[in-house]
């Protein structure tokens, strides 16, 4: 731990209202993880490819939930079950907003593996679909400086129907990439599916191999992602690795997240306007997200939901709701 580079919290960290939450302690790995490590890797195609991955929408398992192959052309399918009492898909969706745009957030999901995590944007609102993460970290002993890419779930094939009741279940959808160099090598997914007395995430990450591609268009960039995509980029126990520490960091917040996020969300519940007030779940919010810019270029960002004030108390109103949500 002494050579991990920016591992832990400072005295000034601790003084943070969250700071009481940081703990060291990483349980024992689940007894899932262990079996799945005991007989990993898994035959080459246990895992569908990236281009499937709507197949998650169903109810159910695959035969295949923890563990990861090694496909013949270089890269690593991985897949994490964690199960999550007293957890809820809506934290989950708020803690991907709210933890990026500090290192002392970001140390709390794995104190021992995670160094800091900032938007490229600069922004500290609590949004994360469509901005990027820059990240440090250490997955077991591999040192990643990465760009995770936040997207629509609807980009990665995920239907309207499957995403739009968080209560019941949430998508967290990324690109991975080099934060350092203009090459994306992944994708992944967290989906996370309310159960009975709590939540259960299903993480999957598609790596190396075809997943990799130079972050520029055109003819050049695409012959070197061919080329690339033929050289071994990630160590022979990669996919180890990436089970390991998903399963640890996911298995540590989730034991307090529920405490955050109720003292982090003391917050006004419902917003009192006469206007209307569109959700995300609506079907006609896109619709009226895109109608609401001046010059009709998507921004990529999406608000949490949108306000058609009607006066200026609405104005108000709205106002004091989003800065009781720690936004700005």
């Amino acid at each position: 731990m002494a050579n991990k580079k920016n591992v832990g919290y400072s005295p000034e960290d601790f003084k943070k209202s969250y700071g009481k939450y940081y703990d060291e302690t990483i349980v024992e790995l689940a007894p899932q993880v262990q079996y799945a490590l005991e007989n990993t890797p898994f035959p080459a195609g246990a895992l569908p490819p990236f281009s499937e991955a709507k197949y998650m929408e169903e109810e159910g398992y695959i035969d295949l939930e923890t563990g990861y192959t090694n496909e013949a052309d270089g890269s690593i399918h991985a897949a994490i079950v964690t199960a999550m009492p007293g957890v809820t898909p809506e934290m989950w969706d708020w803690w991907f907003g709210w933890h990026g745009s500090h290192d002392s957030r970001y140390k709390l999901w794995h104190p021992k593996g995670h160094v800091s995590a900032v938007w490229e944007d600069g922004e500290t609102d609590i949004s994360y679909i469509g901005r990027n993460s820059v990240i440090e970290e250490y997955i077991v002993d591999e040192f990643a400086e990465g760009l995770i890419q936040f997207k629509q779930p609807t980009e990665f094939g995920f239907s309207f129907d499957a995403i739009k009741d968080p209560s019941k279940a949430v998508y967290i959808c990324a690109r991975i990439g080099h934060s350092k160099y203009p090459i994306d090598y992944g994708y992944l997914v967290h989906q996370v599916r309310a159960v009975e007395g709590g939540s259960e995430m299903r993480s999957r990450f598609w790596m190396g191999g075809q997943y990799i591609h130079i972050r520029r268009e055109g003819i050049l960039p695409n012959l070197a992602s061919s080329f690339i995509q033929k050289m071994k980029l990630l160590s022979p126990d990669f996919g180890r690795k990436i089970v390991i520490h998903c399963s640890e960091e996911m298995t540590h917040l989730a034991a307090f997240l529920p405490k955050l996020y109720a003292e982090m969300n003391q917050t006004i519940e419902k917003l009192n306007v006469e206007g209307r007030v569109i959700e995300r779940t609506d079907e006609d919010f896109e619709s009226v997200v895109m109608g609401s810019l001046f010059n009709k270029t998507d921004p990529g960002k999406r608000p949490i939901k949108v306000v058609e004030a009607k006066s200026v108390q609405d104005i108000i109103e709205t106002i004091k709701y989003v800065k009781s949500h720690g936004k700005s």
